[in-house]
């Protein structure tokens, strides 16, 4: 179950870190700027993602599990909530640079499903966990655009908040 749970948390994440690629229009009318300038809110998690993401890893190597996978939910959880409020495109990008931080999660999770399982279910834990991301590919990007053309930018946002705190909530019991 705890697999599947890791899945879960990864269709959350990716889901919301894809969820702003088809509404850069609608994002760049609401914040007064260019769609290219809109566009970085992309790079932004890119680059949090590639640098933060593995020095946060490094830095709680030690920390017991289960702090680090909430660790990662809460940072992931306040860069989209600081997203949803942004009052401009620097507040964004500090939201979205938060969220590629708590992108750890995906690496600490896989971490921690080869532990969990003999060697021989090695693969197809790593797979399950994987298949949330896999999945958010399919369903973050049209989901979000849909949504955010249908009801404002801020709407598929807040709903990476709700998800990401649920999944959050979930990771503390």
């Amino acid at each position: 179950p705890i697999l599947y749970f890791f899945a879960l948390c990864n269709l959350v994440i990716g889901s919301s870190a894809f969820a702003l690629n088809g509404i850069l229009q609608p994002v760049s009318v609401a914040l007064g700027i260019s769609v290219a300038a809109a566009g970085q809110v992309m790079t932004a998690y890119a680059i949090a993602t590639a640098v933060l993401a593995p020095l946060f890893i490094v830095l709680t190597a030690r920390w017991p599990k289960k702090r680090t996978v909430q660790f990662s939910l809460a940072l992931f959880t306040a860069g989209c909530l600081l997203s949803a409020v942004a009052p401009n495109l620097l507040t964004l990008l500090m939201g979205r640079a938060l969220m590629g931080a708590g992108a750890m999660f995906t690496a600490t999770a896989s971490a921690l499903a080869v532990t969990m399982v003999p060697p021989a279910l090695r693969g197809r834990a790593l797979s399950t966990v994987f298949m949330g991301m896999s999945i958010s590919y399919a369903v973050g990007l049209p989901l979000g655009a849909w949504l955010g053309f249908e009801y404002g930018w801020r709407v598929p946002v807040w709903l990476s908040v709700a998800a990401s705190l649920s999944a959050l909530v979930a990771a503390s019991w």
